[in-house]
């Protein structure tokens, strides 16, 4: 079940990125308003997709076998409990920012030991707002200011969306080395290793 989610992670991530690449290319080859507008939505899809993608990998690979864990699966599942009246639990869903999102990320990737390091004043997290505010504006324009896009906001968009890119595979990386150096100090086989003993 697992190998087969990764695989779909896998392509959903591959057709993400290639619209981002296609739709960078519309935009290259014809910067009209029409093209960085449409840039800025398929870069900020990709994303949101991107970022909900590096929250189930932590779920799947760092915090599932944890029994401490069980309010952070909550949380990056965006979830929370009520009971009701009848003494009955229902789930409820409930989102939080982006930038919240990503500072959960980080804070359980550090305390499972997994190397990253985040500089919440770097340009590239700036970007993550500025991407945010040009998508809002486009998405939900009120006048002809709201659905122009310079080339500057575009590549504002793009260096946000390599960012969360970079930042998945920061994560995968640093959670492998971190099983690769936890092996021979415990005396323990890597999970990543399959050979069989006879």
């Amino acid at each position: 079940m697992r190998k087969k989610r990764s695989l779909g992670a896998d392509q959903f991530s591959k057709i993400l990125q290639q619209d981002v690449i296609r739709s960078k290319e519309r935009m290259d080859s014809d910067p009209s308003e029409a093209h960085r507008r449409e840039f800025v939505r398929t870069t900020y899809s990709a994303i949101e997709a991107q970022y909900w993608q590096l929250k189930m990998y932590l779920i799947e690979h760092i915090v599932t076998n944890k029994k401490e864990a069980f309010h952070e699966v909550a949380a990056l599942k965006e979830e929370s409990y009520v009971v009701s009246e009848k003494g009955e639990v229902h789930i409820k869903s409930k989102g939080y920012p982006l930038k919240t999102g990503l500072r959960l990320v980080v804070s359980i990737l550090q305390k499972y030991k997994i190397p990253i390091q985040v500089n919440l004043g770097s340009v590239d997290w700036k970007n993550l707002d500025g991407a945010l505010k040009i998508r809002n504006r486009v998405i939900h324009p009120k006048s002809m200011e709201d659905i122009t896009v310079s080339i500057e906001e575009a590549e504002c968009c793009y260096q946000a969306f390599a960012y969360i890119n970079n930042l998945m595979l920061v994560a995968i990386l640093g959670s492998a080395l971190a099983v690769l150096n936890e092996g021979p100090v415990r005396n323990k086989r890597s999970s990543f290793f399959s050979l069989k003993e006879k």
